[in-house]
């Protein structure tokens, strides 16, 4: 975010100016580029080897989806590996531009916040539900957040068994890999992990959390070991990191948030945009009447329940809600049935409309 400089000096004044206007004129970008990127491809042509079946996308689980790169490998699509891709062949990852604080997220905020009259942030993670017949998946929550000068509308894209009820555990920039790390330490960075080098705690901090304090950013690595889709979007992982900071998504010490109130609501279709994934069953409105109201603050700090707690984690990883298997047709939209996750650059989408060759399957 850009920052009123208060110089005595005409020259500093105008370089600060200049910065305000390149940051904009960034935001801008990303939000034009965002916008750009809503025609879907409603054919499954991709997957075409001559048989006929891929016309009008055959038995393809989420056929009508936006396009994307093609999964090198015989696992390709929605069934992209998420581990130990074979010699040649593609990984699927998370998207970086889903983390807090990313220039896509931001522009998805901006684009929404004008469009509504809102004024909230947006994220992605995962929020730890039973009273759902999909654990949550693909639903969207507002919530506010103790320190937080603003709303939060997240979707949930993921499950995990470490988060438990009314807690919401956000991708950030180094917020832990936690107990499925494909954010660096492969064998072939690029290929099997995102970032360069080792995953150790000296560079990345604590497994489940990241590091704890804001300086530590800077010793991450800036891109992926693929790192010109990142530098074309304008982000760095150093960035990201110190953005949760400054934003209030984190605390110095590694401490948590406390969720003050949640509820279940429309999800915004500039977030949806970024994710692919929609639910048929979304309330009506983006703000809620009767937000549940916290029992208690978050009591992770002194090694207590993790409700009501703002978790993060970054693991870099394909999430559940790129599994067909994680999802109930019957309650999503056409389309936009399954997560669309990245490869190993963070930013390239991959089509998962199908899951093989010849759309039958």
């Amino acid at each position: 975010p850009s920052q009123d400089f208060a110089c005595a000096c005409a020259s500093h004044r105008f370089l600060a100016a200049t910065m305000r206007t390149a940051v904009f004129a960034q935001l801008s970008f990303a939000q034009d580029l965002f916008l750009s990127r809503t025609e879907a491809d409603s054919t499954c042509s991709v997957y075409d080897t001559g048989s006929g079946n891929c016309e009008d996308c055959g038995s393809c689980f989420n056929g009508g989806g936006r396009s994307g790169a093609v999964c090198k490998g015989q696992s390709t699509g929605y069934f992209c590996a998420s581990d130990s891709p074979a010699d040649g062949a593609d990984m699927a990852f998370a998207c970086m531009d889903w983390t807090f604080g990313s220039v896509g997220m931001r522009a998805a905020e901006g684009a929404f916040n004008k469009r509504t009259g809102d004024n909230v942030r947006m994220g992605v993670g995962t929020y730890g539900t039973s009273d759902d017949p999909q654990r949550g998946l693909g639903a969207c929550y507002r919530m506010q957040i103790s320190g937080m000068d603003k709303p939060l509308i997240v979707q949930s894209i993921n499950t995990g068994s470490d988060v438990t009820g009314n807690q919401f555990d956000l991708q950030i920039g180094d917020g832990g890999a936690g107990a499925f790390n494909t954010c660096a330490g492969g064998k072939q960075p690029g290929v099997d992990t995102m970032y360069p080098g080792a995953y150790d705690a000296s560079t990345w901090g604590k497994q489940y959390g990241g590091v704890d304090n804001k300086a530590q950013c800077q010793g991450l690595p800036k891109y992926p070991a693929k790192d010109v889709a990142m530098k074309s979007a304008g982000d760095d992982l150093v960035t990201l990191c110190e953005y949760g900071f400054d934003n209030g998504a984190r605390q110095e010490g590694g401490g948590n948030p406390s969720i003050q109130s949640i509820a279940r609501v429309k999800c915004p279709a500039e977030l949806v945009e970024l994710t692919q994934m929609q639910r048929n069953d979304d309330p009506s409105e983006y703000t809620a009447e009767a937000p549940v109201e916290a029992a208690h603050e978050c009591e992770a700090g002194s090694g207590g329940s993790l409700a009501w707690c703002l978790t993060r984690m970054m693991d870099c990883r394909k999430p559940s809600g790129g599994f067909k298997d994680n999802v109930k047709a019957e309650i999503m939209v056409d389309g936009k049935r399954i997560v669309q996750p990245c490869l190993s650059d963070g930013y390239t989408r991959i089509d998962v409309q199908c899951g093989c060759s010849d759309c039958y399957c």
